[in-house]
C-alpha cells in the first residue's frame, strides 16, 4: 500500500465514561485513516513511545469478520500526562510493526493533529527499534540513568548496522562519567548482545589484570562461553607488565577463540585515553561505529519525572550502578547515594535510625572479615518490614539493595517486587517451579515479598500450596552467603503469626524494621513534595484547605488508611481531576497560560473533598484482597 493512503490523527482526549478515574485525563485518541480497506489483517495495533523511545501506552483493534472499516479508533491510557514534545507512533498489522510516524502533540484538548504512516524502508532505525529493542526488559533501564535522546537515537543506529554489517568487530566501547557509563555497558549493551541473559556475561576490571590480583588464565577461562565481557577501564601502572598485559588482551580480543563474545570496555575519557596511548593496537579495535559518548539528557522531560506513588520523592532504579562486587565498596556509609536518598525520605525517623545501625553493622563485619579478623562466613542479611500500607516499604527495600550493593554485599543491588499471587502455584510442582524462577531473578539483589503473611492459609488447609514457598524460602535463608536480601513485609500482628508458623523461619531474619504510620504534618509535606515535582502551585488558601482535610482525614485512620499512598491517590485522583474540571469547563481559556495550567485554588480541594474523601469506602474501608505495595 502507497503510505500516501494511510495516514493517522491523534489527539488528546479528557473523557470519565470511557475510562477509570485514575486515567481519564490521561487519554489519546488515534484514528487510523486509509484510502481503501486494509486487506489480510486480522489484528491492529498502536504502540506509541516517548521521545526516549519508552513505551507510553498501547492499543488493538481485532477484525470481527466483518468488512474491515477504513477508518479505526483506538484509545490510548497512560500512567502520566501526555506532555512531551515529540512522541513515536507505531502501527502493527497481525503482530508486527508495519508503519511508522513521529508526531507531536496539539497543546490543547479534543484538537485533532494528522500525520503521514511511512513504510519500513523509509525508516530503517525505527523499525530495527520496534522489532528488537522496544520488547526486551533491559530497555526501560535507559530511563533511570537519563541519557540524552541524541545518544539513544545514535545507540538505536549504531545496533542496526551492527546487526546488518556481518563482518564488523563484536566489541564495543562505552566513554564518560564513570557511574552511567558503567550502565550503560553493563545493562545496555550487555543486555543486547547477551540476548538478557545475565548468565551469558562476566564483569571485571582491568586493574585486576595490571596489578596481578586476577591471574590470566583463571580470568580467560571464566570469559569462556559468554556472550558479553563487561569490563571497567581504571588508571593504570607505568611499567612493563602492564603493557604486555594490554597486548595480550588486544591480542584475545582479536582471536577467534572469541569470536563470538563481545568485550565491552567502559571508563573515563581520561583512562580511555590513557589506555590507547599505552596501547595502540586496543585502539584500533574501536570507531565511531561501536563507541558511545556518554551525555546525558538535555533537559528533563516527561519521563524524568516518573514517581514513585509510595515516595515522597521521585525515586531512581536501583540498578544504575554497575554489578560488579569487586569495586562498589562505599567506605563512608553517609556518601553512600541511597543512604542520602534514604534520609531525604519524609518522617520515618526510627526506621532511619535502625537501617542506619544495620549498614554499619554490615560494613564493619565485611571489613573484619577481609582482615581475616572473623573467620565466619555468615553474610546473611534477611529482613522483616513491619508496617501499615503506604509507609514507604517498597520504596526503602529498593534502597536496601542499592546500599548493599554500594558496600559490596551484593553483586547488582536490584530489587524483584512479588506476592503470594505470583508465589503460589496451581497444582502441585507448580509452586517450586515459580519459585525457583523468582529466586533466579532476583540474584544478587532484593527480593522483597509484600503481604507476606498470606503465604500461610489461615484454615491451615494441608493442600495450600502457600507452604511450599516457605519451605523454599527455608532452604534459601540456610545458605550461609546467598548474595540475596530476602525482606518480608506486612502488618506486624500477622507477620508475626506467620512466623510462628514454623519454629525456624523467625531465627533466619536477623533485621527487623518498623514503619511508622507518618503525622499529619508529614503527609502535608509529602503533598507539597507531590504537587511541587509535578509544577503545580496552591494559593495559600488552597494550601489552608488541603492541610485542613488532611489533618481531619488523619484524626479518622484506622489500620487500613493508606498514609502516603492515601495522600499520592487524593491528588491525583481528586485535586488534579478537580483542577482539570474547573479549567477545562471553562468558556474559553487561555492553553498557553502556565499559571493558569499551574495554579490550585480551594474551590479544587472542595470539589475534590466533596467528591472523594465523603465517600466512606474510598477513605477507610478495608481493601480488596488483591495486594498492595508499601
Amino acid at each position: 500500500m502507497n503510505n500516501s493512503n494511510l495516514t493517522v490523527r491523534v489527539m488528546r482526549a479528557l473523557d470519565e465514561t470511557h475510562a477509570a478515574p485514575e486515567y481519564a485525563n490521561n487519554q489519546l485518541m488515534v484514528e487510523l485513516l486509509s484510502a481503501t480497506p486494509l486487506t489480510d489483517t486480522s489484528e491492529l495495533s498502536i504502540r506509541i513511545f516517548s521521545s526516549r523511545y519508552q513505551l507510553m501506552a498501547t492499543d488493538t483493534w481485532q477484525h470481527n469478520g466483518s468488512k474491515t472499516p477504513r477508518r479505526i479508533r483506538f484509545r490510548l491510557l497512560s500512567e502520566t500526562y501526555w506532555d512531551d514534545s515529540h512522541y513515536h507512533l507505531f502501527v502493527y498489522r497481525n503482530g508486527h510493526p508495519r508503519w511508522y510516524t513521529a508526531l507531536t502533540l496539539h497543546p490543547s484538548y479534543a484538537v485533532w493533529r494528522k500525520a503521514v504512516l511511512h513504510e519500513p524502508m523509509e525508516c530503517p532505525d525505527e523499525m530495527f527499534f520496534a522489532n528488537h529493542l522496544s520488547i526486551s526488559s533491559y530497555w526501560p533501564k535507559l530511563v533511570p540513568c537519563r541519557f540524552s535522546i541524541k545518544l539513544i537515537r545514535e545507540l538505536i543506529r549504531k545496533l542496526r548496522i551492527r546487526a546488518n554489517t556481518p563482518t564488523a568487530l563484536p566489541h564495543m566501547l562505552a566513554v564518560g562519567d564513570g557511574t552511567r557509563a558503567n550502565a550503560f555497558a553493563s545493562y545496555i549493551l550487555a543486555g543486547y548482545v547477551s540476548h538478557d541473559n545475565v548468565k551469558e556475561r562476566f564483569h571485571c576490571s582491568l586493574d585486576e589484570l595490571s596489578t596481578g590480583r586476577a591471574r590470566w588464565t583463571r580470568l580467560t577461562n571464566d570469559f569462556e562461553g559468554k556472550k558479553a565481557i563487561v569490563m571497567k577501564v581504571t588508571p593504570l601502572d607505568d611499567n612493563n607488565r602492564t603493557t604486555n598485559i594490554l597486548e595480550m588482551l588486544a591480542d584475545l580480543l582479536r582471536s577467534n577463540r572469541f569470536a563470538n563474545t563481545a568485550f565491552l570496555l567502559h571508563g573515563t575519557q581520561e583512562n580511555i585515553e590513557q589506555l590507547f596511548q599505552r596501547c595502540p593496537s586496543l585502539a584500533g579495535l574501536f570507531d565511531g561505529n561501536n563507541t558511545f559518548h556518554i551525555t546525558l539528557s538535555e533537559s528533563p522531560d516527561a519521563d524524568d519525572t516518573l514517581c514513585d506513588a509510595d515516595s515522597a520523592l521521585p525515586s531512581d532504579h536501583a540498578d544504575i550502578d554497575a554489578p560488579s562486587m569487586q569495586h562498589t565498596t562505599q567506605h563512608n556509609l553517609g556518601e553512600c547515594p541511597a543512604s542520602l536518598k534514604l534520609q531525604k525520605l519524609v518522617g520515618l525517623k526510627r526506621l532511619k535510625a535502625d537501617m542506619q545501625d544495620a549498614c554499619l553493622m554490615a560494613q564493619f563485619v565485611k571489613e573484619r572479615r577481609e582482615l581475616c579478623l572473623d573467620l565466619s562466613q555468615d553474610n546473611r542479611h534477611h529482613m522483616l518490614f513491619y508496617g501499615n500500607p503506604g509507609t514507604g516499604k517498597t520504596t526503602v527495600a529498593k534502597l536496601v539493595g542499592e546500599m548493599y550493593h554500594q558496600m559490596g554485599l551484593l553483586s547488582s543491588g536490584h530489587t524483584v517486587e512479588t506476592c503470594r499471587t505470583e508465589l503460589v502455584g496451581e497444582y502441585i510442582g507448580h509452586t517450586e517451579k515459580r519459585m525457583r524462577e523468582i529466586i533466579d531473578k532476583a540474584k544478587g539483589g532484593v527480593l522483597f515479598i509484600d503481604e507476606a503473611y498470606t503465604l500461610i492459609d489461615r484454615s491451615q488447609d494441608s493442600n495450600d500450596f502457600g507452604k511450599e514457598v516457605i519451605n523454599s524460602l527455608l532452604t534459601l535463608l540456610s545458605v550461609p552467603d546467598p548474595d540475596m536480601i530476602v525482606i518480608m513485609a506486612g502488618y506486624e500482628d500477622k507477620m508475626q503469626d506467620l512466623l510462628k508458623t514454623n519454629p525456624g523461619l523467625k531465627d533466619r531474619f536477623p533485621l527487623q524494621f518498623h514503619f511508622e504510620d507518618y503525622t499529619a504534618e508529614e503527609l502535608m509535606e509529602i503533598a507539597r513534595i507531590n504537587l511541587q515535582e509535578r509544577h503545580f502551585i496552591l494559593t495559600p488558601d488552597a494550601a489552608l484547605r488541603l492541610n485542613q482535610v488532611i489533618t481531619e482525614t488523619a484524626a479518622q485512620r484506622n489500620v487500613y488508611f493508606g498514609n502516603g499512598r492515601w495522600v499520592h491517590n487524593f491528588i491525583e485522583q481528586g485535586l488534579i481531576k478537580s483542577m482539570a474540571r474547573r479549567v477545562m469547563s471553562m468558556s474559553f481559556h487561555d492553553s498557553a497560560d502556565r499559571i493558569l495550567l499551574s495554579t490550585i485554588e480551594p474551590a479544587d480541594v472542595d470539589d475534590a473533598e466533596e467528591r472523594l474523601l465523603r465517600n466512606e469506602r474510598f477513605r477507610l474501608a478495608q481493601p480488596a484482597r488483591i495486594g498492595f505495595r508499601a
